[in-house]
C-alpha cells in the first residue's frame, strides 16, 4: 500500500506520514491525518480531463470550493479546466501539504484556507467570508441550478477512519451532502450546486447501485434529489457478486451506454477500458434490441468458473468418467437453467397481463390468477430468487430506467491501486442536485412536509420487500386502506404493477413519482399523526430502520449544520 510509483507519491512518501507501525505502540512522525488517500497519477488526471472536460465548460470562471486538496494534482487539472474566479482552498493538513500546493497558492484567485473542509462550522464560516451572500437563492423560491459555484471534495480514507457510530467518516458527510439538497443548506442555499467527490471505491455504491437488492434509502434519496449520480472513474471489475441481476440486463445497459457515447463522440482510452465496454465494443450486433426478459436470465454463478474448468480439463484428458465435483455441478447447472426457464416465462406473462389491465378487465383478472398460481407453485428459494430477478427488471424497464447507473452517458475510467497514496482504488463521482417536489423540500417551523416526508422514508426502507399496500400499512395503522388512491403504482405505464398478491409493486421499486403521490396522500391523510407523534414511534421501533441507517448510524449525532470533532 506505501509503494511509491510516481513523482508524487515520492514527495508524499518522503513525509514520513504514512510511516505505520504494528501494534499499540505510536509510531512518531509528522502530525498530519495518516488515513487519507491521494491522487498521484497525472495521467489519471489528465484522462478525466480529456473524458469530462466539456461536461465543466459551463463553470468556467466560477468560484471552486476546493476541499481536502492534498498534494493537488487533481486541483491543478480542475483549476486549468474551469479556469476559476476564486479558488477556495480547504486544507487542515497545511504543514504536510502546503509545499506542494505553493505552485497552485501563487495563480490568481487562489486562496488556502488551513481549515478542516468537513466540519461544517469551518465550512459555513468560509461560506459566509468568501461566497458573497449575494449569491444566496430566495429559499422560498423553487430552487434553480447555480453553474457559478462548483464543490470539489476528497474524502478517500484508507484505512477507513471511523466516527462515533460510523463505519467511516465519509459515510456521514456523503449522507449529509445528499440532505443539504432537501434542507438547501451548506452549498446548496446557494443554489443546485453541483459536486465532484473523490470516495474510497467500496463506498460509491452507498449512492451508485447496481441493482434493485442494493437500492436503499441513501440511494433512494440521492434518486429523490439528484438529477444525475455519475461514476467518471473507478475501480472495475468482471462480476458483481454482491449485486445480483440478469446479465442480460446488465449487457443491455452497457449497450445503450454505448450508443450515448456514440451520439456524444466519447470513446475510452484503451488502457481505461472496462470489461463491459471491451465486450459491447468487441460485437455491437444486439446492440439497439431489448435483451432483457426476451431472453432467458442469467444469473453470474462462481460455480460456473470452475464448472467451466473441470469440463476442459476433462477434454484434455484421457478420464473417461466425470469426476464427483464436475457431475454435482453439471447437476447444478442443470437445475439453474430450469429455474431461469420458468423465470423467463413468468416475466413475458407478468409482461402480457399488464398489456391487458385497462383494455380487458376480465382476461386480466383470469391472466393475473394463473401467474399467481405459478408463482405459488415455486419453492420458497426460488420464489425469493424471482423476486430479485423481476425487481431488477422493473427498475431497468422504466423510461428512464431508475437506477442512475443505468442512466449513465459514459462507461467509467478504470482505475490502478497504484495511482493513488496509499494504493488503494478510488472513485469519482459527479452529482448533480435536482429542483425536488415540495413536498420532499419543505423543512421549518411552518412547511413540515418535507420533515414528515424524511421519517416516513425511513420507516419505507425497513420494510422494503413488503408489497407497497402493506408498506403503507406498516407506516401507520390505517394508512394501507388509502393503497387503491395511489394510482400510479398500479399503473404500468408509470412504473407500476396492476397485479395482485406475489405481483404486486414491492417497496423498494417505488419510484419519484409513486413516492411523491404516497407521500401526498400521507399528508393529505385524515388521520395523519402530528411530526412529534410519528418521530417518537421511530424512537420506539429501531428495527423498521433500512440497514444502511443502522449499521452506518446515518441518522445519528452530528447532523448538517453540526460539527464533528475529528
Amino acid at each position: 500500500m506505501l509503494v511509491a510509483g510516481t513523482p508524487v507519491a515520492e514527495k508524499l512518501k518522503e513525509t514520513k506520514l504514512w510511516k505505520w507501525g504494528r501494534g499499540k505502540k505510536a509510531v512518531k512522525g509528522p502530525v498530519g491525518d495518516k488515513h487519507r488517500v491521494n491522487i498521484v497519477s497525472e495521467k489519471l488526471c489528465d484522462d478525466i480531463a480529456n473524458y469530462i472536460g466539456p461536461s465543466l465548460d459551463r463553470h468556467r470562471g466560477c468560484d471552486l470550493i476546493d476541499i481536502n486538496p492534498g498534494a493537488g494534482l487533481w486541483s491543478r487539472t480542475l483549476h486549468d479546466l474551469v479556469q476559476p474566479r476564486k479558488h477556495i482552498l480547504m486544507e487542515p493538513d497545511v504543514n504536510i501539504y502546503g509545499p506542494m500546493l505553493s505552485d497552485l497558492i501563487e495563480r490568481p484567485g487562489v486562496q488556502l484556507l488551513p481549515k478542516a473542509g468537513i466540519l461544517w462550522r469551518e465550512v459555513n464560516d468560509m461560506l459566509a467570508t468568501c461566497i458573497s451572500p449575494e449569491k444566496k437563492a430566495d429559499p422560498n423560491a423553487e430552487p434553480q441550478r447555480n453553474d457559478t459555484l462548483l464543490v470539489n471534495i476528497n474524502m478517500s480514507f484508507a484505512p477507513p477512519k471511523k466516527f462515533q457510530m460510523f463505519e467511516c467518516v465519509s459515510t456521514m458527510v456523503l449522507y449529509q451532502l445528499m440532505a443539504s439538497i432537501r434542507t438547501a443548506s451548506l452549498f446548496q442555499q446557494y443554489g443546485l450546486v453541483r459536486m465532484l467527490i473523490w470516495v474510497n471505491d467500496d463506498s460509491k455504491r452507498r449512492l451508485l447501485p447496481h441493482s434493485a437488492t442494493r437500492r436503499k434509502k441513501s440511494n433512494f434519496e440521492a434518486e429523490l434529489s439528484c438529477e444525475w449520480i455519475r461514476e467518471i472513474a473507478g475501480k472495475d471489475i468482471e462480476f458483481e457478486s454482491n449485486e445480483l441481476r440478469d446479465e442480460w440486463i446488465n449487457l443491455e445497459s452497457g449497450y445503450n451506454t454505448l450508443a450515448r457515447m456514440k451520439k456524444a463522440g466519447l470513446t475510452m482510452p484503451s488502457d481505461r477500458e472496462t470489461f463491459l465496454y471491451k465486450m459491447v465494443t468487441a460485437d455491437e450486433s444486439l446492440m439497439g434490441q431489448k435483451l432483457a426478459g426476451e431472453r432467458r436470465p442469467v444469473l453470474s454463478r462462481p460455480f460456473r468458473t470452475e464448472l467451466e474448468d473441470l469440463e476442459c480439463e476433462l477434454a484434455s484428458s484421457n478420464m473417461i468418467e466425470p469426476s464427483k465435483r464436475l457431475k454435482a455441478l453439471r447437476y447444478r447447472d442443470k437445475y439453474d437453467i430450469e429455474d431461469s426457464t420458468i423465470y423467463h416465462d413468468l416475466i413475458q406473462q407478468g409482461e402480457a397481463a399488464c398489456q391487458i389491465y385497462k383494455t380487458d378487465p376480465v382476461a386480466f383478472a383470469a391472466a393475473d390468477a394463473a401467474w399467481s398460481a405459478k408463482i405459488e407453485r415455486l419453492k420458497k428459494n426460488s420464489r425469493k430468487e424471482y423476486a430479485i430477478i423481476r425487481d431488477n427488471y422493473q427498475l431497468f424497464r422504466q423510461d428512464p430506467p431508475m437506477l442512475h447507473w443505468d442512466q449513465r452517458l459514459y462507461e467509467p475510467l478504470n482505475v490502478r491501486p497504484d495511482e493513488f497514496y496509499p494504493q488503494v482504488p478510488c472513485a469519482l463521482l459527479d452529482l448533480q442536485p435536482k429542483t425536488m417536489h415540495k413536498y420532499l423540500r419543505q423543512h421549518g417551523p411552518t412547511a413540515r412536509a418535507g420533515s414528515l416526508a424524511d421519517v416516513i422514508l425511513r420507516f419505507w426502507f425497513g420494510y422494503s420487500l413488503y408489497p407497497v399496500s402493506k408498506a403503507m400499512d406498516s407506516l401507520w395503522p390505517g394508512f394501507g386502506h388509502m393503497y387503491p388512491q395511489i394510482k400510479t403504482v398500479r399503473d404500468p405505464a408509470k412504473g407500476g404493477s396492476p397485479l395482485t398478491g406475489h405481483g404486486e409493486l414491492p417497496a423498494r421499486c417505488v419510484n419519484e413519482e409513486q413516492w411523491t403521490e404516497i407521500v401526498e396522500a400521507f399528508l393529505n391523510w385524515p388521520f395523519v399523526p402530528e411530526y412529534q407523534e410519528l418521530v417518537g414511534r421511530m424512537m420506539d421501533e429501531g428495527e423498521g430502520e433500512d440497514e444502511d441507517d443502522a449499521k452506518s448510524g446515518a441518522n445519528g449525532a452530528g447532523g448538517v449544520g453540526g460539527s464533528m470533532n475529528l
